[in-house]
């Protein structure tokens, strides 16, 4: 334990003095010195943008948000069916925990929430994929998409770079570095990495090969001693999701276990 410890701190402190130095040389030298980073080493540096020491200590992370789901897309994430591409503006808490955990509550705005429509959220529960639309139960059939919703959450760079999950640098994409994080054969995690800030411009993962999640991350700013994106579109199968303005972040408050379970309520 106490070595594993260790060895994270050398990696923070290594990393740390990579970004300082990187941050401190003209923009096409930086780029140049980074092209010789292993995948490992870039999520390191860009672990040290988002936050460093800060974010490896992550627990839970709720982020408060509003903005417009793709009704359609939503409930196709639940195996059931609705005609049309219907964008609903709604407001949204994600709940993420360290062990790739995931929860999304949406809550109707305006009109729709005086009907008093019952609750709407999709859960990751570490083995299930399920929830409910408007109070009626969903069942999620092809578990691999909410398992690989989960996956994007904040902790899997922290598993990366303490050397859990096999990281591969991919080829350049314009502006950005990419990274590939693999759990297993089929299931892989890419990060899209600014040139620049080493900040995260994109992430998706990917099941045999073939994208099926995208998260779009922009309008980062400071939250504490962390550096977090306001703005996130996400699409499923090419197909838009979510297109959210993050309101506010806690990362203090514990997420009860309950909290990722099929039945659990707000």
């Amino acid at each position: 334990m106490l070595r594993r410890l260790m060895n994270t701190k050398t990696i923070l402190l290594a990393a740390c003095c990579l970004v300082v130095t990187l941050l401190m040389i003209p923009v096409t030298t930086r780029t140049s010195k980074a092209d010789d980073l292993t995948g490992r080493e870039l999520l390191s540096v860009t672990r040290v943008a988002h936050g460093g020491a800060e974010y490896a200590g992550l627990q839970y992370v709720t982020a408060r948000a509003d903005g417009f789901v793709n009704a359609a897309a939503f409930a196709s994430a639940g195996a059931t069916t609705l005609v049309g591409a219907v964008e609903v503006k709604v407001g949204v808490t994600d709940y993420q925990d360290r062990d790739l955990r995931r929860r999304l509550d949406l809550k109707p705005l305006g009109a729709m929430a005086a009907l008093g429509a019952g609750p709407t959220y999709l859960v990751y529960t570490g083995t299930q994929g399920g929830g409910m639309l408007l109070g009626s139960e969903i069942r999620v059939s092809e578990i691999a998409a909410s398992r690989q919703w989960a996956m994007m959450g904040f902790n899997t760079i922290n598993l990366a770079i303490e050397r859990q999950l096999v990281t591969a640098r991919q080829r350049d994409d314009g502006n950005d570095y990419v990274v590939e994080v693999r759990f297993t054969p089929q299931d892989t995690v890419r990060y899209w990495i600014n040139k620049q800030t080493f900040l995260i411009d994109k992430v998706t993962s990917r099941y045999n090969s073939t994208t099926m999640i995208e998260e779009d991350r922009s309008d980062y700013r400071k939250v504490s001693c962390m550096t977090l994106p306001f703005h996130v579109i996400t699409r499923l199968r090419g197909q838009r999701l979510a297109d959210l303005t993050i309101d506010n972040y806690d990362l203090q408050t514990v997420v009860p276990a309950a909290r990722f379970t099929m039945t659990a309520t707000p």
